[in-house]
């Protein structure tokens, strides 16, 4: 086999691009229609050829603004998607579009951040390009039994512009990851797709997604309630057999705590000085 050529993406590549995309995570051609509309553009794919092959691909989204409490907010690059066909995995070539990818984001922001997709492929992501956990969550998962009775008509549908400014109002002062609204807006398009959406509880706010039985609360942002009230209206509007919770580390909330994004950072970017960072919801 050919050694890989690593490069850009082209706009000819699109079908192989897509195919490679619903073998790895079996999405909708709506769905990737409209993520190749918001984020493929330029510049923002890197792809693997094998001889005269496409093999593997991974994307670079322009990410969110990460802001200490204090001092500058840092760039960041978002890298996502990475997708090797079967036939050519083990032989170190999606590790390669990974690095790639790393060295790209570095050039054009403070940070390179991924999600990997499950808890074995952390140390996958962290050897491959030393990335560190630079944000954490808690977590819990909860039955309909275990929540408190609520009422659907305090869960209170809102736009992806008010609840755009109610997190930021909610955050400011914390370490928070202040997503870019074409984040928000494939967010809305997929909550909405399966039934959830942006939501707020007297004040407080939740991102919403149904999954099956499951009601997935991407985040959970109370300052001013007890997070339990907020789910019962949430889960009134919502039924679902089992609740996915994630709140913030520096807000009351249920669950462990475990890290969720990871990084790796130029050396002149203090992102690994942001203990509790939130993240947010993150197509995961």
């Amino acid at each position: 086999m050919s050694q890989p050529d690593i490069r850009f993406a082209r706009k000819e590549d699109v079908p192989r691009l897509t195919a490679l995309w619903q073998d790895a995570f079996g999405d909708s051609q709506d769905y990737i229609d409209r993520f190749f509309g918001l984020f493929l553009h330029p510049d923002s794919c890197l792809a693997a050829e094998v001889d005269g092959k496409l093999v593997s691909a991974m994307y670079l989204m322009d990410g969110p603004l990460l802001f200490p409490p204090s001092g500058r907010s840092l760039s960041t690059t978002y890298t996502y998607a990475l997708a090797t066909d079967p036939a050519y995995q083990g032989q170190g070539i999606g590790t390669a579009v990974y690095k790639a990818c790393v060295d790209a984001a570095l050039e054009r922001s403070d940070a390179a951040c991924v999600l990997p997709a499950e808890k074995a492929l952390y140390p996958f992501y962290e050897r491959a390009a030393s990335c560190k956990p630079v944000s954490q969550v808690r977590q819990a998962v909860l039955t309909r039994d275990q929540v408190a009775p609520g009422r659907a008509e305090d869960a209170v549908s809102v736009s992806l512009g008010e609840y755009y400014l109610r997190r930021k109002a909610i955050l400011r002062g914390r370490p928070y990851a202040l997503m870019t609204r074409d984040m928000f807006t494939l967010e809305q398009y997929q909550m909405q797709r399966f039934g959830g959406g942006f939501i707020s509880v007297d004040g407080d706010i939740a991102a919403v997604e149904m999954d099956g039985d499951a009601c997935r609360v991407l985040e959970l942002l109370a300052p001013e309630a007890d997070w339990m009230d907020v789910l019962a209206a949430v889960a009134a509007r919502f039924p679902a057999a089992r609740y996915e919770l994630r709140t913030p580390l520096f807000f009351p909330g249920p669950g462990e705590e475990r890290p969720f994004i990871l990084a790796t950072v130029r050396p002149d970017a203090p992102l690994l000085a942001l203990p509790g960072l939130w993240w947010g919801f993150a197509f995961d």
